[in-house]
């Protein structure tokens, strides 16, 4: 080019700036199995997991004999199941030396490397040693992580037993139910924890982006499980009081049948979904602009505004719901517009004014405290009803 000839950019300067890379929510259908089954030969040295889509990819690495593949067998066979919603399972053998690691030690010691929600084990402990089952519930409570297990101990149902504990501790990320009969796998010992993976598998098939897609796990069927021809009145009043669920035969139908004294299992999971929807969007808001959001009424309308639209996700998933706030209930911003709000759309978002703050909040370049009320839609799980017929 000649050097007589000035570039374009002498008059108009173009610069493209490309989209930062953000956060996705954190995959909440995804399982862990915390096995003491061996590390497969076939892994490559110092390898900690894998992750299956298919249970076949089990079987290879863990035979059709392993209480490993016993429980991806019922992970795997519940439909739906995880994998529809974008899930997978995660096998983490416990190292073996010096001696047998601690689940809560394998916990933390894999958690950094691969990301899973929940997770089950392959042992009973409540009977055994209750304290280590009491110390995994309260390390699961403690990191935001979901624990499903299962006891084929009708006394565990029991006010006072290590699964009435959970409840008393109000770990309701642990998630109990009882099973007695025996499920057999290849080997032929029996291995409660298949139920475990099972239900959590139904549970944790929920896709949240799509419409009315929430469940309950009250009347839910599990593929390949059989009614728990241990049960009885006894001990299902007990389960119910201690908050425990368990699999009945209810007039020739097999289900199960939930309690909420630990909270619902539904609700626990939803809760989650909706705090990481939050934070991700509020982080996604801050981080994905370029230059940055003002410390002003117009940057909180922009920070409120992908708040809200989380919210709406969760009245058309249906998780939340339009409805009556209920009287006594904490109300803050302005009451009339929470109870409108509420009662029109489900949600209501409120922050204090920007010009309410000190000098010394603004330069800490902290929001103002952001507020959000809403109404959790529930489940109609039993029924009363009252004939009253004249002639």
């Amino acid at each position: 080019m000649s050097t007589s000839v000035l570039p374009l950019s002498t008059v108009v300067s173009v610069s493209i700036t490309s989209a930062p890379s953000l956060p996705q929510v954190p995959n909440i259908n995804t399982l862990a199995i915390i096995t003491q089954d061996l590390t497969p030969g076939g892994w490559a040295g110092g390898q900690a997991f894998a992750i299956y889509f298919d249970l076949a990819e089990v079987a290879v690495d863990f035979s059709v004999t392993s209480n490993t593949y016993a429980i991806a067998q019922g992970f795997f066979a519940q439909n739906p199941n995880p994998l529809a919603a974008g899930g997978y399972l995660v096998i983490i053998p416990r190292l073996q030396s010096p001696s047998l690691e601690s689940v809560v030690a394998c916990l933390t010691r894999t958690q950094p490397l691969v990301y899973y929600f929940s997770f089950v084990i392959d042992q009973e402990l409540t009977t055994s040693s209750p304290s280590t089952f009491a110390s995994i519930a309260a390390y699961a409570q403690a990191n935001n992580i979901m624990f499903f297990y299962t006891s084929s101990n009708p006394n565990d149902c029991n006010s006072g037993s290590p699964l009435d504990l959970v409840r008393q501790a109000a770990d309701q990320n642990t998630r109990c139910s009882y099973y007695g009969a025996p499920l057999l796998n290849g080997a032929g010992s029996q291995q409660t924890q298949i139920f475990a993976a099972s239900y959590a598998s139904r549970e944790l098939s929920v896709n949240f982006g799509g419409s009315n897609t929430v469940i309950t796990m009250n009347l839910k069927q599990l593929a390949n499980i059989a009614a728990d021809s241990t049960l009885t009145p006894t001990i299902y009043t007990a389960a119910q009081a201690s908050g425990v669920d368990v699999y009945a035969d209810v007039s020739a139908f097999t289900c199960l049948l939930t309690s909420g004294a630990n909270n619902w299992t539904d609700q626990v999971y939803n809760q989650f979904w909706l705090q990481f929807a939050l934070q991700i969007a509020g982080f996604n808001l801050l981080a994905g602009t370029n230059t940055k959001i003002p410390m002003t009424e117009q940057g909180m309308y922009s920070l409120k505004n992908v708040l809200a639209q989380v919210m709406s996700q969760g009245i058309n998933n249906g998780f939340l719901t339009p409805g009556v706030w209920p009287p006594g209930a904490t109300v803050f911003g302005n009451t009339q517009s929470l109870v409108r709000n509420i009662s029109d759309i489900g949600y209501y978002i409120f922050s204090s004014p920007v010009g309410s703050l000190s000098q010394a909040q603004l330069q800490s370049r902290t929001a103002p405290l952001v507020q959000i009320a809403t109404l959790a839609a529930g489940a109609i799980q039993k029924v009363s009803i009252i004939v009253n017929i004249s002639l």
